[in-house]
């Protein structure tokens, strides 16, 4: 099930991409993320593992992703390795506005395994809900008026 969002920050596309492609930075813009460790942006590339614990109903979940493009500042894109979340994949595109904003688009191909399956719609809702929630908080994190204290 492949659900987008996408977001104005008003931020040059070189800071939203350092952002983005940090793995440190990444618990301080999705919710649910307790921490990540993976290469530094100067040294990310195509193939490059990533580890990330979250918080999910059950408890404490970890997970491992391959970087699947890596193209500074304009493209990043994930994929789960895990049995939790293999199949999923995310990508970012971001594109530079005349203004110096970025547009950020995101795609994520969501799956999900378990004895109890959400229709369609309710798993297509919840996704774009939390991919657009994230893409809110990455804006306040990066807008100048929000970085202060």
């Amino acid at each position: 099930m492949r659900v987008r969002a996408s977001i104005l920050v008003q931020r040059p596309i070189e800071a939203v991409f350092a952002w983005l492609s940090t793995p440190d930075e990444l618990p301080r813009w999705i919710d649910s993320h307790a921490w990540a460790h993976g290469p530094l942006p100067d040294d990310n590339q195509v193939g490059a593992t990533l580890a990330f614990e979250c918080s999910a109903p059950a408890g404490r979940l970890r997970s491992k992703w391959e970087v699947t493009a890596y193209e500074p500042p304009r493209r990043l894109a994930l994929r789960g390795l895990d049995q939790g979340c293999g199949g999923v994949e995310l990508r970012w595109t971001l594109e530079r506005v005349p203004s110096g904003a970025t547009c950020v688009w995101v795609e994520a191909d969501l799956t999900f395994s378990g004895l109890f399956q959400p229709s369609a719609t309710d798993l297509a809702d919840r996704g774009r809900r939390q991919v657009q929630h994230d893409l809110e908080i990455l804006s306040r994190r990066l807008e100048p008026q929000n970085r202060a204290g």
